[in-house]
């Protein structure tokens, strides 16, 4: 050995995108052309459909999930929502279950996924994101507690989100 370290190339996880020779393409293209030959498939997959997803698709990651998991319950078909991926599934749930007029913060784990930030602030949440650190064991609870202690009673009278305008 010479004594020279040649370090490994980085693996830039910021998109969090696999390598494209892990992508389906022939598989994805079979499935396509199976689908699309089968009048009764073919019409509802070219069509909306049901808010939470195909249900035979439901159905099956509903069965996996309590297999591999060996669930002493199985998960109910109905708890699966089929969504475009993480991102579209984050807006919807931001819509559903929360109101920019009574969320004070928005606390997430650092580093977080690149997509993130944009969708709460266009969920009318900016500002109001803040950081918790990772420790050997995940979220620093610690951490967490002693900021929520801070902010807790810190209310705010306007509770006008940023970048929206009241209509008058």
């Amino acid at each position: 050995m010479n004594g020279h370290v040649h370090p490994k190339p980085l693996i830039n996880l910021l998109r969090g995108w696999p390598n494209p020779s892990l992508l389906p393409a022939a598989q994805i293209k079979a499935a396509s052309a199976a689908a699309l030959s089968n009048p009764e498939v073919a019409t509802s997959a070219l069509l909306y459909g049901p808010d939470p997803g195909y249900e035979p698709l439901r159905k099956g990651i509903a069965g996996w999930l309590s297999r591999f998991y060996q669930l002493k319950a199985p998960v109910a078909p109905e708890r699966i929502c089929i969504t475009g991926g993480a991102s579209q599934n984050l807006a919807s749930l931001l819509q559903v279950f929360s109101d920019p007029l009574y969320t004070r913060n928005i606390w997430l784990v650092s580093p977080t996924y690149f997509r993130v930030c944009p969708i709460f602030h266009d969920n009318a949440f900016h500002g109001r994101l803040r950081s918790v650190p990772e420790d050997d064991e995940g979220i620093d609870v610690e951490f967490l507690r002693q900021r929520l202690h801070e902010v807790e009673g810190k209310g705010s009278a306007d509770r006008t989100p940023q970048g929206v305008r009241q209509m008058s």
